[in-house]
């Protein structure tokens, strides 16, 4: 696995030497800074432009106010820096209620890594933890960056536990008519999950509200395939068009499914191939479908 910068920041504490020299050992002196204080992390990222970024955060160590405002001000200058949480498991939960409950809300979502006691062998916990937060650091390069933020997280239907082959990324939006749900969505979101497809769906929100908003955009940015569910009542969205044009600017794939009938398709859909479900053989459609996202998934992970 291709590996990235580490900035681990913290105070000179026999937890944060561990760390670091365990990062060290692992990554290569080259690729970890140590920074004792918050406030030269925003300076070092910017000068490290071009790196994807791991950034560990001994959060306890720092007065939570600062540290949670640091948190959110890097995120919005350095959304594909990632951070990663350094805690005390036990401290973490008795001064949990020292944050605000929309801090409080949102770290539950960070990645992290618990301290471990000096017997505890600690370097095959170092490397687990920290896979994901690495492999997100090198998808925010090439991607927009994910932001598993709770309004997020609320429209994202993981894979089944235990299914096979489970993509480490992406995510695919589905685009679709609320009409089209009972019959049809519903049944196509719970296969997915199972063949270990993760999706990103709207349907606990209420269409138009602040939230409903805030979470598309966050999606449309977090997921790179679009399943358009094409219906006669999704063409005349006006919510499904500003979503599969989205993805047409971004040059996104886009994966058009027929549920239903339509007289004609908008020019911009005109040209692409999409899965017919109209048909009988709905088995042989969905297994379609799979291998389609397959081989994105496949192209996806190649150099």
């Amino acid at each position: 696995m291709e590996t990235c910068r580490f900035v681990l920041v913290g105070d000179e504490t026999a937890d944060n030497f561990r760390l670091s020299q365990i990062l060290k050992q692992v990554f290569g002196r080259e690729n970890v800074t140590r920074l004792l204080e918050l406030k030269p992390l925003e300076s070092f990222l910017t000068a490290h432009p071009n790196d994807p970024i791991v950034i560990c955060l001994d959060l306890l160590g720092f007065d939570s106010e600062e540290a949670t405002e640091t948190i959110g001000r890097v995120r919005e200058d350095f959304p594909k820096a990632v951070f990663h949480l350094y805690l005390d498991q036990d401290e973490y939960k008795r001064r949990s209620v020292e944050l605000s409950d929309h801090w409080r809300n949102r770290l539950t979502h960070y990645f992290k890594t618990f301290k471990e006691p000096a017997d505890v062998e600690f370097e095959p916990i170092v490397r687990g933890s920290l896979r994901p937060s690495i492999l997100e650091a090198l998808h925010n390069m090439s991607y927009e960056p994910i932001r598993l933020t709770p309004v997020f997280k609320r429209g994202l239907i993981e894979a089944k536990a235990g299914a096979e082959g489970k993509p480490e990324m992406p995510t695919a939006f589905i685009s679709y008519s609320r009409k089209d749900w009972p019959d049809f969505v519903s049944t196509l979101v719970s296969g997915l999950a199972k063949e270990s497809q993760n999706v990103w769906i709207d349907k606990d929100f209420i269409e138009g509200g602040d939230d409903w908003m805030d979470a598309i955009g966050q999606a449309l940015q977090a997921c790179d395939t679009l399943l358009l569910v094409l219906s006669p009542d999704a063409l005349s969205s006006k919510y499904v068009k500003m979503e599969y044009r989205y993805f047409f600017r971004q040059e996104k794939p886009i994966i058009p499914i027929l549920c239903r009938q339509v007289e004609s398709l908008p020019f911009e859909l005109a040209t692409l191939h999409y899965v017919d479900f109209t048909q009988e053989d709905r088995v042989k459609s969905f297994s379609a479908l799979l291998n389609i996202l397959s081989r994105q998934r496949g192209s996806r992970r190649s150099p």
